[in-house]
C-alpha cells in the first residue's frame, strides 16, 4: 500500500513535470536564444532524474562545442531514461526509434528537440536516415545514435551497427564512444531502469516511481577521429571503448562456418531484439 502510494506521487510529480515543460517550450522558447533553451533543457532534464530517484555521475566531457564543433556520440542503451541522461550534460539531436513520436508528451518533446526518428523494424530505413543526420552534422549539430539498435539490460553490449556512422566519416566529424550503467547503491546493476521488449512507457514511468535511489554512470570516452576511416572498424572500434567502460570483455568474431552450415547457423541465431526481448526480461522480484 506505501509504495503504490509513493508510486502514485511519483507518476504525478511526473504528469505535473511533464506540463510545465510542455508550457516552457510552447510559451517561452520561441522568444529565447539557443544558449537559454540549452540551459531550461539541462535544468528540465535533471529534475526528471531527481524525480525518479536517479543521481547522475559523470565522467569525461562532450567533445562538442554547440554550434561550433559537433560530435557523433554512440553508446549502448539501456533505457527511455538514457536521453535526458546526456540532455543533462550535452547539446544533441538524437535518432530514435519511431514509436517514441507517438508517446503520450515525450514524443511531442521529442520531435520539438529535432529528434531524428528512425522505423527500427525495417533495417533499410537507416539508409534514409542517413543523409538527415548527415545535414545536421554539416550545420554543426551534434547527434546522439544507439548502434545496438534496441535495448538491453545492461548486462550485454550488443555490436553496434555501422550504418550511421558513415555520416560522420563523409562529413568528417569526430565519433565518440558513451556508456552508460545503472547501479544500486551497493553497486550492483539496476534492472527496474531497464526499458525492454514489449513494455509500455506507462508501465516504465510506474516502475521507476517506485522510489529508491539508483546512480546512473554516465562516462563520455576518448573520442576517435573519422579522417579516412572504415566505417565498419569505426563501429567496432566504438563498440570496444564501450565494453572496456562497463567492464565488459571485448566481443569475440564468429568462427567461419564450415561449408554448408549457413542455413543451419542462420536458424539457430536469435536476432539482437529477440535476445533483448527474452532471454534479458526484466527479473519479477523487487529489487
Amino acid at each position: 500500500m506505501r509504495r503504490t502510494l509513493r508510486r502514485s506521487l511519483g507518476m504525478a510529480r511526473v504528469l505535473a513535470h511533464l506540463a510545465k515543460g510542455a508550457a516552457t517550450m510552447a510559451l517561452v522558447f520561441p522568444f529565447i536564444g539557443a544558449t537559454r533553451r540549452r540551459r531550461i533543457i539541462q535544468r528540465w532534464s535533471e529534475r526528471v532524474l531527481e524525480i525518479f530517484g536517479l543521481k547522475l555521475q559523470v565522467a569525461g566531457q562532450p567533445a562538442t562545442i554547440p554550434g561550433q564543433r559537433p560530435v557523433m556520440l554512440v553508446g549502448n542503451h539501456i533505457s527511455w531514461i538514457d536521453i535526458y541522461a546526456y540532455l543533462c550534460v550535452a547539446d544533441v539531436r538524437f535518432v530514435a526509434k519511431s514509436e517514441v513520436k507517438r508517446w503520450p508528451l515525450i514524443g511531442w518533446f521529442a520531435r520539438h528537440l529535432g529528434t531524428i526518428f528512425v522505423e527500427r523494424d525495417r533495417p533499410r530505413d537507416a539508409l534514409r536516415v542517413g543523409p538527415e543526420v548527415r545535414r545536421a552534422l554539416e550545420e554543426r549539430q551534434s547527434v546522439s545514435v544507439f548502434p545496438e539498435g534496441t535495448t538491453t539490460d545492461g548486462s550485454i553490449v550488443l555490436p553496434f551497427s555501422s550504418v550511421l556512422m558513415s555520416a560522420a566519416v563523409d562529413v568528417g566529424v569526430a565519433v565518440q564512444p558513451v556508456s552508460i550503467a545503472y547501479r544500486r547503491p551497493d553497486g550492483g546493476m539496476c534492472r527496474r531502469t531497464a526499458f525492454l521488449g514489449s513494455e509500455t512507457l506507462v508501465a516504465s514511468i510506474w516502475e521507476l516511481a517506485g522510489g529508491g535511489t539508483t546512480h546512473v554512470m554516465l562516462t563520455f570516452l576518448e573520442p576517435v577521429a573519422t579522417h579516412g576511416a572504415d566505417r565498419r572498424q569505426l563501429a567496432r572500434r566504438c563498440e570496444d571503448a564501450v565494453r572496456r567502460s562497463l567492464g565488459h570483455p571485448p566481443r569475440v568474431a564468429p568462427p567461419p562456418l564450415a561449408p554448408g552450415a549457413a542455413s543451419a547457423e542462420g536458424a539457430a541465431t536469435a536476432s539482437p531484439s529477440q535476445t533483448t526481448r527474452t532471454a534479458l526480461a526484466k527479473p519479477t522480484e523487487s529489487e
